[in-house]
């Protein structure tokens, strides 16, 4: 990861906000009570200049000197996609919401320096093209970030690594997300990623604190209620603090059977148990599991389909929502540690997975070209145009930015040749279609002369392997204790996955949908399933025999292990092979017999999805790399020359490979001790 991703949780009525910077996340504190969770309310501040927007606890503060110009939740005009009136100000949600967001950046870069780009969550009920996404992305466009990402909350739950899930492919996820808006979302995990399926939500989380005040109100009436009679700023101050209160208590009540709290000096204590908590949930209660019902039956299936239901959010905490949950719907409730920031550790896991957001040129055909990009989708709004038209570019720049209809952004980048940007087709707002000219550009003839320069020499007590798209280079221990996925370019850590289970061997291999997966076994016969790059568990079985050889069918996504001498046949002891649904763990196929492995065919020890080969052709064709033992060249395809020549480590066999840009070539070879890779920097062409 080259660039610190700020990622921000824009709650009802909290925002939370991290840093991810080096493969760590950096919690961005309330600067005033230097608490992980900013208050989500904003202050109109009216007096001496012109009014100014507070947030955060500066707006907690100013909320009682002007409590007719505060709004208690940032996104509650969002939601409502109309304005809010902030005492005779008429605010907009995008200018609420920019305003939080200037000053969670702010913030970052303060505590955590520059900021290269910004990841938001969005909650599910926000769908795709639904205009309160596009408030959200010109929130962030008037903070500095139009090219700012969103991921659906329920989403970002279920990838929080805290929640220790392992479900399987196609397997369901019910999250409930209880903050002050409640949410009840049926999500599916397809080719490991979950996908919202239906959702329901409500206001229960305010109109709980509603009552609950009021409950305040009647209860201390002789004290409380001539503040309230009083009418004006008085009674809206009196409110705020009701709830203030009422909330306080509820938070105790996680850990404690009664709480109590003086609403100010000489005043009779409120007091609040869990029976009177209980009581005023009940309603609530009653909605969430017909919602969660209902979600369930609107995609076809019961609630004994459902792996775990999710519990994440501040409500999260309330004493009674796990065991109600639990005895109606009869299935298991997981509510990770500090629930009310399990979407924004999920966010972060989200944007790590986003490795690479650059979408190289199609490859040019003549001089005065036009460049055009296949984007993820078939097409995407363009966000903003980065080289104006009359500059130069160097190869591989990024050129313009589009946006997916699932609010992903990525980078169109040129191809491997400087250029100048001569029109620019498309107007920033418009569709970029895959295979459409969206620009012209002049390349400048040259004649060419390659040098490389090595970058890289590494090894491992295991082995390497290309992944098919030639992005990443993935480096997996022989005993699988861990798997390492790095960038081509710099060698840099991306992911990192290490079983953590009493492993004694592995296999890297392409499961449905180019999912990088690793298989591992130990000698008593346990075998799993990981997704290298979320890091959870999609499968596991057992074989009853111990297992002398394993091999993978990355096509039909199985897998056979045998065992010799496993099975006996009158007095003779004959060979066992177990073939295995590597996506279900259910066992297939039971086959007895001699030499086994040989019947198995499509069946391999290593992955069949290794994009090294012993010659290789770069991107562009223009150059033929062949490695041979000791040795590696590289050949210019027009002249015929070799242009190229490089000695390699002893090995018993090499191979090699381009990266998808074209900008780099590696070098794989293996000898006893394992594996190693090297790679080298094709340097831009010198005239």
């Amino acid at each position: 990861m080259t660039e610190p991703i700020l990622v921000v949780d824009m709650g009802s009525w909290a925002v939370s906000a991290a840093v991810l910077a080096q493969d760590q996340l950096h919690p961005v504190r309330e600067p005033v009570t230097g608490a992980v969770r900013w208050p989500g309310g904003a202050t109109l501040q009216t007096g001496v200049g012109r009014p100014r927007l507070l947030v955060g606890g500066a707006a907690e503060h100013a909320r009682d000197q002007q409590p007719r110009q505060y709004v208690d939740g940032v996104r509650r005009a969002v939601d409502a996609n109309g304005p809010v009136w902030l005492g005779d100000q008429l605010l907009t949600g995008a200018e609420l919401t920019s305003a939080a967001l200037d000053a969670v950046v702010e913030e970052a870069r303060r505590t955590h320096g520059p900021i290269g780009r910004v990841v938001m969550t969005v909650p599910t009920g926000y769908r795709t093209h639904d205009p309160r996404r596009e408030v959200l992305v010109t929130a962030a466009s008037v903070s500095g970030h139009p090219d700012v990402e969103l991921v659906c909350d329920a989403t970002a739950a279920v990838l929080d690594p805290m929640t220790m899930l392992e479900v399987p492919d196609g397997g369901y996820v019910l999250v409930c997300d209880l903050g002050a808006t409640w949410s009840a979302t049926l999500i599916q995990i397809q080719r490991g990623q979950p996908v919202p399926l239906s959702q329901e939500s409500s206001g229960s989380g305010r109109d709980l604190d509603v009552v609950l005040a009021a409950d305040l109100r009647a209860t201390l009436a002789e004290w409380v209620e001539p503040a309230f009679a009083a009418g004006g700023d008085t009674s809206i101050r009196a409110g705020f603090h009701a709830l203030d209160i009422v909330r306080l208590l509820k938070h105790r009540l996680s850990e404690l059977p009664e709480a109590a709290e003086a609403i100010e000096p000489g005043a009779p204590l409120y007091r609040m148990d869990r029976r009177l908590l209980d009581q005023h949930t009940e309603p609530a209660m009653r909605w969430l599991v017909a919602s969660c019902r209902a979600v369930i039956a609107r995609a076809g299936i019961v609630p004994a389909d459902v792996t775990t239901v999710l519990l994440v959010g501040g409500h999260a905490h309330l004493p009674n929502v796990v065991p109600v949950l639990h005895n109606n719907l009869g299935r298991p409730v997981t509510r990770p540690a500090d629930p009310e920031l399990a979407v924004l550790r999920g966010t972060a896991a989200w944007a790590r997975a986003r490795l690479d957001r650059a979408v190289p040129a199609e490859p040019p055909q003549w001089r005065v070209e036009p460049l055009a990009w296949t984007v993820p989708g078939g097409r995407g709004r363009l966000v903003r145009w980065l080289v104006k038209e009359g500059e130069g570019y160097g190869s591989g720049t990024p050129l313009a930015q589009v946006r997916t209809a699932d609010d992903r952004v990525f980078e169109l980048t040129a191809g491997r040749t400087d250029g100048v940007m001569l029109e620019q087709r498309i107007p920033v707002g418009n569709m970029v279609v895959s295979g459409a000219v969206a620009a012209h550009v002049r390349i400048e003839p040259t004649t060419e002369r390659y040098q490389l320069a090595k970058r890289h020499h590494l090894r491992v007590a295991g082995d390497w392997l290309l992944l098919p798209d030639r992005r990443m280079i993935v480096e997996c221990a022989r005993t699988a204790e861990y798997v390492k996925v790095r960038a081509i370019d710099t060698g840099a850590l991306i992911a990192e996955l290490r079983p953590g289970r009493a492993a004694a061997r592995g296999q890297l291999a392409l499961g449905p949908g180019q999912q990088l997966s690793l298989v591992t076994w130990d000698t008593a016969g346990h075998f799993a399933v990981w997704d290298v790059l979320s890091g959870r568990m999609m499968s596991s079985f057992s074989d009853a025999h111990r297992t002398d050889a394993v091999m993978v069918n990355e096509a039909e996504w199985r897998l056979v292990a045998t065992g010799e001498g496993a099975a006996t046949v009158g007095r003779y002891r004959r060979d066992v092979a177990t073939v295995w649904d590597l996506a279900t763990g259910a066992r297939l196929d039971k086959v007895v017999g001699e030499d086994l492995p040989r019947r198995f065919t499509g069946y391999s020890g290593s992955s069949r999805a290794d994009a090294f080969a012993p010659e290789m052709s770069s991107p562009d064709g223009r150059l033929l790399a062949a490695a041979h033992p000791g040795t590696l060249s590289l050949r210019d395809v027009e002249t015929e020359t070799e242009v190229f020549r490089a000695d390699l480590p002893p090995a018993t066999a090499v191979s090699t490979a381009f990266c998808a840009a074209g900008r780099h070539l590696l070098a794989r070879g293996t000898d006893d001790a394992g594996a190693w890779l090297d790679v080298w920097e094709i340097l831009q062409p010198a005239a």
